[in-house]
């Protein structure tokens, strides 16, 4: 049977310090982490919490159990409190769920303690979780290892041994009802769970967040030297468009960075139109001493609207793809700003349209419709450096 103390672990820019401070006051006490946390939403944030937690577990040598992610049992078990304010009864229900199983994880252990890293949050009320804590362990006969890390300045050495050890810093505290309140307060959508209208992994989205710390390991087990960083970026999200001709809805998609818009278009003209090569081009063309390649592609515009049009013949030729039916083309969001650059020019952000056919846009109205928010998020990025 293994003994020892278990520490129940909700992220790691909490855990990193916590561990270190109870390995000092407890130093004979042979440590496991448990990382359980239902409540956290969605699941690539959960994923991507974990993954950090386990990066942070092996630097200080502490093994890492891993709990089940039973999001449903525990929607049930805060049923009624979706409302409550942060700090409020949901949140000590949500306390009661983890660390009910916290304890029931150190009792088939054969541990005797058992404690959590939510004790060194700024966010949560420790004496809340200092006697939630102690009524679980009599519960199952345990005793509860309260240990208040904030004290003495704790918070800040915690801050900074986090940025020292380039922890994840997630920017909200996990369930999805403090989610969309915090979003709400900040007057920002929640990006967080809104998948975009043509399923791309957006640049500021979790999953593309995870695929970045994951990048992260890469780099540290090839011991390359990098910065983990923060950027402001200029965040698109389309929430809904479509263009109509004649009565009827054409198949179409819309490129990013398209701006909200609601117009008539009466006099739509198709000609061939040449494009020009992007900068990044224009320098590799003159790194290897040759002409930049000329494409033409048919642009469908109207001189009195800004919208574009352009068809998937145009896309294929662009991106050197097959041709591929509007319906089932799939662009990365990188494949569209190329786009967008190739036609309209980088800083654009006037509405462009594949359609499968411009022809059949001639001959009526076209009326189109977007519904976009532009806003600003920060993120995360990697800078790779040289000792």
């Amino acid at each position: 049977m293994q003994k020892g103390m278990l520490v129940h672990i909700c992220c790691s820019v909490d855990s990193h310090y916590f561990l270190q401070e109870i390995q000092k006051l407890y130093p004979h006490t042979p440590l496991t982490g448990f990382f359980y946390n239902p409540n956290i939403h969605p699941k690539e944030e959960h994923d991507l919490r974990l993954l950090d937690v386990k990066r942070s577990c092996m630097a200080l040598n502490i093994p890492l159990l891993e709990g089940d992610y039973t999001l449903e049992a525990w929607m049930q078990a805060v049923r009624g409190l979706e409302q409550e304010k942060e700090k409020g009864k949901r949140c000590n229900v949500c306390f009661d769920v983890r660390l009910e199983v916290s304890a029931q994880m150190a009792l088939m252990l054969g541990s005797k303690r058992f404690s959590t890293t939510l004790l060194s949050s700024p966010m949560k009320e420790q004496e809340v979780l200092k006697a939630q804590g102690e009524t679980i362990a009599k519960k199952y006969g345990l005793e509860f290892v309260y240990v208040n890390v904030r004290a003495k300045g704790g918070v800040e050495k915690q801050n900074a041994l986090a940025k020292k050890d380039k922890l994840y810093r997630q920017n909200y505290c996990g369930c999805v009802f403090a989610l969309e309140k915090q979003r709400q307060a900040q007057d920002k959508p929640c990006t967080e769970l809104i998948s975009p209208l043509n399923r791309q992994i957006h640049p500021t989205s979790v999953t593309s967040r995870l695929e970045l710390f994951k990048q992260r390991q890469e780099l540290e087990a090839k011991a390359q030297n990098y910065q983990l960083l923060q950027q402001n970026l200029q965040t698109y999200l389309l929430l809904r468009g479509y263009a109509n001709t004649k009565g009827e809805v054409i198949a179409s998609q819309i490129l990013a960075h398209s701006a909200t818009k609601k117009a008539k278009i009466k006099d739509l003209q198709i000609a061939k139109t040449t494009l020009k090569p992007t900068l990044a081009e224009e320098i590799l063309c003159k790194r290897l001493d040759i002409l930049p390649p000329t494409l033409e592609i048919n642009l469908g515009f109207s001189p009195k609207d800004d919208t574009l049009f352009l068809d998937t013949a145009g896309v294929a030729h662009i991106l050197n793809t097959p041709q591929t039916p509007v319906k089932s083309l799939k662009l990365t969001y990188k494949q569209e700003l190329y786009l967008r650059e190739k036609i309209a020019g980088a800083e654009s952000i006037q509405p462009i349209f594949i359609v499968q056919d411009l022809n059949a846009l001639l001959g009526g109205v076209v009326e189109v419709e977007i519904t976009a928010a532009f806003f600003e998020q920060k993120n995360f990025y990697l800078l790779q450096t040289i000792s």
